[in-house]
């Protein structure tokens, strides 16, 4: 078993130069520490070597690959997206009249949403407006 522990650590790291991620190569250590640790006849049985191996390995991509990761920033980049910019200026058509300095429903994107007038004016039902903003949950519209 001593072999196989050495085999699979060594197949295990190179298998990280095709599975980029830094996970691979860590369980791979596991399981270069369960080798080590036969060698030195600190563990027998198969029982004791998964549990060392499934234990090493949860400790060194808990700890290594943080302290890696530091390091070495990966490739992934982080964008701000305001889903807002790309809906205003869209057309709605009014369900629930809206009245005068209230609040009424348009129908956009297959849903309806509360609505009120950019102005304060009445806007009646089936009436075209456009989304000219957004307040919390509530469009804000005015007429086309």
């Amino acid at each position: 078993m001593f072999y196989f522990w050495w085999f699979f650590a060594a197949i295990l790291m190179l298998a990280e130069f095709l599975l980029p991620g830094l996970i691979v190569i860590f369980v791979g250590l596991g399981a270069a520490t369960v080798a080590g640790l036969m060698h030195y006849h600190v563990i027998d049985s198969l029982v004791h070597q998964l549990l060392v191996w499934f234990g090493s390995s949860l400790f060194y991509c808990f700890t290594l690959r943080f302290l890696v990761l530091r390091f070495y920033k990966s490739d992934t980049e982080k964008k701000s997206t305001d889903e807002d910019q790309f809906i205003i200026g869209q057309i709605a058509s009014v369900t629930e009249s809206i009245p005068q300095n209230g609040i009424g429903r348009i129908y956009h994107a297959d849903t309806t949403w509360q609505a009120r007038s950019k102005d304060g004016s009445a806007i009646e039902k089936n009436e075209r407006v456009k989304l000219v903003g957004r307040d919390n949950i509530t469009w804000i519209v005015q007429k086309i």
